[in-house]
């Protein structure tokens, strides 16, 4: 599929997307991450993911910044039972995937900072990652060095998404 044909039935799916299925996996989650669950004015970012999932169906999927899990528990809500969904988040006094109340056996987290490849699973090959979502630290120096150690293992036909692209201490990276 090209990216059109993608992002087409992506925005396609989202119209029928029912989030009502995927909210007791939320249930941990606090108020603020369930009204930017629900929130569909706008980007619709959580639906959205979760609907490109279903679209593309990665086998692996890699998350730099995943905090207290609910891009994880969107992703996971379609992700085949096949895929490996691995996310890495620093630590945050406990608080890192708090909102994974269940266990996803194709769900890996990791506790430690995404600039070292040590911290992902030895047999993990990230050369085999279909789609990289960023969303670590929003700051131009860690935005840089992680695409510096990661964009050689973006494979050809990978997507490759970013959180809050606008922010302005970002903009110099997309320019």
């Amino acid at each position: 599929m090209t990216a059109k044909e993608i992002a087409d039935k992506t925005l396609e799916r989202l119209k029928t997307f029912d989030v009502r299925p995927m909210m007791p996996s939320l249930r941990t989650a606090n108020e603020g991450a369930i009204e930017d669950v629900l929130n569909t004015n706008g980007s619709a970012f959580y639906q959205w993911s979760t609907c490109l999932i279903d679209v593309i169906k990665p086998l692996q999927v890699i998350e730099l910044g995943g905090a207290m899990g609910v891009w994880d528990l969107c992703v996971l809500h379609t992700l085949p039972a096949e895929s490996k969904l691995y996310s890495v988040t620093l630590e945050e006094s406990g608080l890192e995937f708090s909102f994974i109340a269940d266990k996803y056996p194709n769900f890996y987290p990791v506790v430690g900072n995404a600039l070292d490849l040590k911290v992902w699973p030895s047999d993990l090959d990230l050369g085999k990652t279909d789609l990289w979502f960023i969303d670590s630290l929003h700051e131009e120096q860690q935005l840089r060095a992680e695409l510096k150690l990661y964009s050689p293992f973006f494979k050809k036909g990978a997507i490759v998404l970013f959180d809050d692209i606008r922010m302005p201490n970002l903009w110099p990276v997309w320019k």
